[in-house]
């Protein structure tokens, strides 16, 4: 019996078995990134598309980013997640919920990941946080129950983007091109970004719960005729509250 479970056929449907699912997510992450990029193109004059960036930062880390737009209304750096089922979670959660069927599991809170993105840029560009615009991109057909504003489904991406009309980067072609000349390319270089994200220390809830998820800015208490809230050191430049 022993020697029937060890046998080279018994091996490769085991290996079968468990590098489906493995395979299964990451053909699944190529489609959710793949049809985003479609999305995309829709943007014409004004709006500057890269896709699949790997930037190095002062300190030898890696940031691999799903998409960036540059324009002169603002940058916007894009997360997707193609998820399939019921999620819940909102900003300063550490995960989000997914429930599939009878199954329950935890995902890395995407608005950590991307705020994590957005500082990274902010120091290799020499500019401040208040010119970014983080965007979490669901493009599976989830039922999202998610507190954020950053939280933008597919079919809203492009409107979602267009609706940022003041202009606040005259030099984002300059931008464009330093991210460009930046963007780090090939295998070996995707290989040490995954070590990277091993080693480098993550953008904890308890960062953000003190930092602005919009520009960086310190959250303080404010008050309005409605009474006190949490909100952001830069408004009214920047709106953020809570």
């Amino acid at each position: 019996m022993l020697k029937l479970l060890f046998s080279k056929e018994y091996i490769f449907l085991w290996l079968i078995v468990i590098l489906i699912p493995i395979i299964q997510k990451k053909v699944i992450g190529f489609f959710g990134e793949f049809w985003v990029k479609l999305e995309l193109k829709k943007l014409k004059k004004d709006y500057k598309v890269l896709n699949n960036v790997i930037i190095r930062t002062i300190d030898n880390s890696t940031h691999q980013i799903d998409h960036i737009v540059v324009s002169k209304y603002s940058i916007f750096v894009i997360e997707t997640k193609q998820i399939n089922g019921y999620i819940k979670g909102n900003d300063y959660d550490k995960n989000w919920t997914v429930k599939r069927g009878k199954n329950t599991y935890y995902i890395n809170n995407p608005v950590h990941q991307n705020y994590g993105h957005i500082k990274a840029l902010s120091e290799v560009l020499g500019i401040n946080t208040d010119k970014f615009i983080s965007i979490v991109c669901i493009s599976s057909q989830a039922k999202v129950r998610v507190n954020s504003k950053f939280v933008v489904r597919i079919y809203m991406l492009v409107k979602y983007i267009k609706s940022y009309t003041n202009e606040l980067l005259s030099n984002y072609i300059e931008v464009y091109n330093t991210l460009v000349s930046r963007n780090i390319k090939g295998y070996t270089n995707s290989r040490m970004h995954v070590k990277s994200v091993k080693e480098i220390k993550k953008v904890t809830a308890n960062d953000l719960i003190k930092k602005c998820p919009l520009c960086g800015g310190e959250l303080v208490n404010r008050q309005s005729k409605y009474g006190s809230f949490i909100g952001c050191s830069n408004y009214p430049r920047c709106k953020f509250k809570k």
